[in-house]
């Protein structure tokens, strides 16, 4: 197979799995989030409304990243495209979870009431945030050190 197909495809795959991952899996949660709240006695606290414009960024900013991993995949290995890309792909990754952190949607607080028992059940996923948040502050050292290596020549020894 050629190489210029197998960057193609090797693109393809990393935009599918991050449309996979960032865009179908969290849109499926909330929207099946949204559905149970509606026909059970749980009270998550979220309106509809709520739930669109957190589903409208998530979205928006899935798309971004999705197209951006494709690039970043599709490119030469060692190519200065690749760790361009690398570094932006960060930054989107970076904001992507910053919109996790500021939309709401960390919080979950779940109160359950059927009318003998009353209970009040509290989620929160800051801390996974920050660690990933630290994760993708030491793919941003990596990344640069890939951006240098790409810009320098590279001697073969004889």
């Amino acid at each position: 197979m050629d190489s210029k197909m197998k960057n193609l495809l090797k693109g393809f795959g990393a935009a599918l799995s991050n449309v996979i991952t960032k865009i179908l899996i969290p849109w499926y949660i909330f929207r099946s989030i949204l559905q149970n709240a509606e026909t059970t006695f749980i009270d998550l606290g979220y309106t509809e409304a709520k739930v669109d414009i957190i589903i409208f960024w998530i979205v928006a900013m899935g798309s971004i990243t999705a197209s951006l991993s494709f690039t970043k995949a599709s490119s030469p290995k060692y190519s200065n495209r690749k760790a361009i890309f690398e570094i932006i792909l960060i930054f989107a990754n970076a904001i992507y979870l910053y919109l996790y952190r500021f939309s709401g949607a960390l919080d979950i607080a779940v109160s359950l009431d059927l009318g003998f028992v009353f209970a009040i059940f509290s989620l929160n996923f800051e801390t996974m945030v920050y660690i990933s948040m630290g994760v993708i502050g030491l793919n941003l050292i990596i990344g640069l050190y890939d951006l240098i290596i790409s810009f320098t020549t590279i001697e073969e020894e004889l």
